[in-house]
């Protein structure tokens, strides 16, 4: 029988419905393969970055406290590249619980706080916060003691005695530790004369037990009612004030003594080019900025010391300084004598590369703080002293004048034919014309005034103790002939100035209305052309121009 091979069957071509199918696939591989890209990007952005933690206590609503300081946050890592700052709002339970677990890399608390976490923790203060209220700087703060405007039965101190007060916690600074001081200074014992409820966080719960008649007295920190009343949360006229201390330098209601704000610390993980560049951006942070206004406060500075809130926490024996148990030296040398000279031998052994390396530290350590201190109050490119310390010259400036009946001149001048030599010329010699503007001020002056730059092509003088008018008028028209003078390094193109005076105390009273009366002052002199300048007057018709 023949066996027949037949030739195997021939495909035909694909189906439509098969390409389609690898089409898709295809598509869907692609797909796939980008979106893997894009992570890997993102996660290598993310490994990038640094994100910092920083615990702030919210004495009030944390709600509150993360929308006050987030910008804050936001500026710093605006300015420090390759890293993100978080707010954290804690109570103070939290923070404990916070930084045994190495969760934040800074803390911002109040003073007491700040010494605990220091004995316990190493952390270190980097800067101080300023505030600002009916323009006066203030960075201090105290304590409140506060009743219903409509008891009688509560005047003074010693009324407090019977009687039920309301506070926050027993280990907060200002909301009752700085009351329970005071009391206690005038006989009155908390804890056995008054019954005390501590309602938590916010401050907030204790004005309002007050106001519905549930605690006789409450306890806040300085600024707490105001903001309150700020708000339209509080009618402050249903409030009386115990043991008010009046304070023409302090703008808000206070019952205790004042003691330095709140600093920012850094934990000792933190390195320290980074808590450098943190402690840097803040105090060159400009005054008033929004990030400062959402927080209300004004601007920080240089950490200050905290030895009057240590004394407070001596004196009641609060931790670290809680008496510790009386130990028996004699006992430890007779128990452990080999360990101790053990250990005394290998201590002097090394005292010597210890102190080398010790006296290394502290030489960079100053030079540090000196950088930092040269930062925070002079101008980079003039070195004439920046806003940070104008303020504090003229704070000082107002509180001497007002001591000894002087008179005290501000003076805001505005370079006229500026912009076209930065604009011709190049910011080069722009930059050289304001270092040459700013040598001739400082030499026309007389000393004891101060010359300081105010931003961009705009100068601030501030007069000392002039004694008539007419000095104050001679000196101005030496500034304008010293702008004039300028010519050579503004390569011949005419430079003038417009300056706007105004006197304390004729004028004003505060730094606040100074600043604003000589701006208004000075735009009247730009409007008049320039190379002139104008007292303000007030009220009163405007004095005419002067000029060089």
């Amino acid at each position: 029988m023949k066996s027949v091979c037949r030739p195997p069957a021939q495909r035909g071509p694909a189906t439509p419905g098969w390409s389609r199918r690898y089409r898709l696939a295809a598509y869907v591989a692609l797909l796939w393969l980008m979106v893997a890209v894009a992570l890997d990007a993102a996660v290598a952005d993310a490994r990038s970055e640094t994100v910092y933690q920083v615990g702030i206590t919210a004495f009030r609503d944390k709600t509150v406290t993360t929308r006050e300081w987030q910008p804050t946050m936001d500026f710093l890592s605006s300015k420090i590249p390759g890293s993100r700052f978080v707010a954290r709002p804690m109570n103070l339970g939290e923070f404990q619980l916070a930084l045994g677990r190495n969760e934040l890399d800074f803390v911002l608390t109040n003073p007491e706080h700040y010494i605990l976490m220091e004995s316990l923790y190493g952390v270190s203060r980097l800067a101080t916060l300023v505030k600002s209220a009916d323009g006066k700087l203030v960075n201090r703060f105290g304590g409140v003691i506060f009743t219903l405007n409509d008891r009688p039965d509560i005047n003074r101190l010693e009324d407090l005695k019977g009687k039920q007060v309301a506070a926050v916690d027993h280990t907060s600074f200002a909301a009752f530790l700085l009351q329970y001081d005071l009391l206690k200074q005038h006989g009155v014992d908390l804890d056995t004369d008054s019954t005390v409820r501590f309602l938590g966080f916010p401050q907030d719960l204790c004005v309002k037990a007050v106001l519905d008649g549930k605690a006789d007295a409450g306890f806040v920190r300085t600024g707490v009612l105001e903001a309150m009343s700020a708000e339209g949360k509080i009618d402050l006229a249903r409030l009386r004030i115990i043991n008010p201390t009046p304070n023409p330098d302090f703008p808000f209601l206070a019952s205790t003594g004042l003691f330095p704000e709140w600093p920012l610390a850094a934990a000792p993980h933190v390195q320290i080019d980074i808590a450098n560049q943190v402690a840097a951006t803040l105090l060159l942070m400009p005054p008033d900025s929004p990030a400062a206004r959402a927080a209300r406060y004004h601007r920080w500075s240089t950490p200050l010391e905290y030895q009057s809130v240590q004394n407070i926490m001596r004196r009641h024996r609060i931790y670290p300084y809680d008496k510790p148990e009386p130990i028996s030296l004699a006992l430890i040398f007779q128990q452990y004598l080999a360990q101790t000279l053990t250990g005394l031998f290998l201590a002097f052994a090394a005292l010597g590369t210890l102190y080398i390396r010790t006296r290394r530290l502290n030489i960079e350590l100053k030079t540090s703080r000196q950088q930092l201190h040269e930062m925070a109050h002079h101008d980079a490119l003039t070195g004439l002293p920046n806003r940070n310390l104008l303020d504090d010259r003229l704070t000082q400036a107002l509180a001497q004048a007002r001591r000894n009946g002087n008179r005290v001149a501000l003076c805001l001048i505005d370079l006229d034919g500026f912009k076209p030599i930065n604009d011709h010329l190049g910011h080069k010699a722009g930059d050289e014309v304001l270092q040459d503007v700013a040598r001739r001020l400082e030499g026309s002056l007389r000393e004891g005034d101060t010359v300081a730059r105010w931003g961009g092509d705009e100068f601030v003088l501030l007069l000392n103790d002039f004694t008539e008018t007419g000095q104050l008028e001679d000196i101005m028209k030496r500034v304008l002939q010293t702008v004039i003078d300028s010519f050579r390094a503004s390569n011949g193109m005419k430079l003038s100035a417009s300056i706007g005076v105004s006197i304390y105390p004729s004028n004003a009273g505060d730094p606040f209305n100074l600043f604003k009366h000589a701006d208004e002052a000075m735009y009247r002199a730009k409007k008049r052309g320039g190379n002139c300048f104008i007292i303000h007057s007030g009220d009163m018709p405007e004095r005419p121009a002067s000029s060089a």
